[in-house]
């Protein structure tokens, strides 16, 4: 049987999810439009949200300092890796965890 939830503490809990999850997102997205400003507005004492003048140079820097790509490959052999094998481990187990019998 389920519990009358009021409208107002349905509202109540929208609003602090939120509130909550655009907290824990502010961090990404100032990361996310900094990789888009020019140096100068990146270290400036009085940042702004935006970039004023969207550059992508930064991007080319660090594929330049460092083999970016090599790096984010390889990143993705190991997740897709370990993702199968959890699967090849976890698909037999809960199968015989949930039809064997005891």
């Amino acid at each position: 049987m389920a519990r009358n939830v009021s409208v107002q503490t349905k509202i109540g809990f929208t609003i602090a999810a939120w509130a909550i999850a655009l907290l824990l997102f502010s961090p990404i997205l100032w990361v996310v439009l900094t990789a888009f400003k020019t140096e100068a507005e990146a270290i400036a004492n009085t940042p702004t949200f935006l970039p004023q003048n969207f550059t992508l140079e930064n991007f080319g820097a660090v594929q330049d300092r460092s083999d970016y790509f090599k790096h984010a490959f390889n990143s993705i052999v190991v997740s897709v890796g370990s993702t199968l094998l959890g699967r090849l481990i976890g698909i037999p187990a809960a199968w015989a965890m949930a039809f064997a019998p005891t």
